[in-house]
């Protein structure tokens, strides 16, 4: 038996034979027999408070996860089920620890396809940004990113659309702040990702071609080369077209945020050129894409 349902287990003992055997309840470390096995009891208890009152350490982006689960958790106590604040504590506690603490998966919740598709995206544009050394470039940024997108993901599968919309709005605005951090470092590129085998520009990636827009009008873009991309599930044929339809599908949203079609070159690559390096069949959100290099 794990060590809080052990407690419970003596005290309701106690309740009924009004005696302990000698057991010290008025002091909860007493009863524990190896600290580092905790239950969820055990961290609602001790490891919770502990955070709370830890001095800042670890890296910058640790300590921003810790601070923005911590909050996540406070301050929308009213809308989560007693597991669902228990999830985000145990992620600040793990961060606090500087374990590595990654984004929810998509899968984790329940979605409707739609939702599925723009998530999945934004999840992929996110670990861009975190493995593209968003986390040391702009730990701060990046883990509001983090924790933004597990509350957007969180509130879009409870189907409260207010707070969804206000952790995606924070979420894309953490990114903004990230990418923009790491242009420098990435060649001035910027990328829009895609649903599996889907080509349609999602809200996330149009909220991106609406910048990459901003920065041609105010003549800090003079020219714009697309590449698209695939991961390798499918055959290679199929996903060089697949790719040419994504080049072409960002390319039109360009031109209809008013960049010339003179200014786009628009190549495209198939599974050749991989963003993350994957054996053949694999579906890789942070392949399937569309970069954007801006070129003199």
């Amino acid at each position: 038996m794990r060590n809080g349902a052990r407690l419970l287990a003596v005290s309701a003992l106690c309740g009924v034979l009004t005696a302990c055997g000698g057991l010290n309840l008025s002091n909860p470390d007493s009863a524990r027999v190896d600290p580092d096995q905790h239950d969820d009891i055990d961290m609602r208890v001790w490891d919770i408070d502990d955070v709370r009152a830890m001095a800042p350490q670890g890296s910058a982006f640790s300590q921003g996860l810790r601070a923005g689960y911590l909050d996540l958790a406070d301050n929308d106590r009213e809308f989560f089920l007693l597991s669902e604040q228990d999830h985000f504590i145990r992620k600040a506690v793990a961060s606090a620890k500087g374990l590595a603490v990654a984004p929810d998966m998509v899968s984790l919740r329940p979605l409707a396809e739609g939702q599925v598709d723009e998530l999945t995206a934004a999840r992929a544009r996110l670990m861009a940004g975190l493995d593209g050394n968003g986390r040391l470039k702009a730990p701060d940024a990046a883990a509001r990113a983090q924790v933004s997108f597990d509350c957007w993901l969180y509130y879009e599968s409870r189907g409260n659309q207010t707070r969804a919309g206000e952790c995606k709005a924070a979420f894309e605005a953490a990114m903004d702040e990230v990418e923009r951090a790491l242009a420098s470092d990435i060649g001035n590129v910027y990328i829009v990702f895609f649903a599996w085998d889907r080509a349609e520009i999602t809200p996330v990636a149009a909220t991106i071609l609406d910048q990459v827009a901003d920065d041609f009008e105010r003549g800090e873009v003079p020219r714009i080369i697309l590449s698209g991309h695939t991961d390798t599930s499918g055959p290679a044929d199929y996903n060089m077209g697949l790719s040419e339809r994504r080049a072409r599908a960002v390319a039109a949203e360009l031109v209809a945020r008013g960049v010339p079609e003179e200014a786009l070159e628009v190549t495209w690559f198939g599974e050749t050129m991989l963003r993350v390096p994957t054996d053949d069949e694999v579906r890789e959100p942070q392949n399937r894409r569309v970069e954007m290099l801006f070129a003199e």
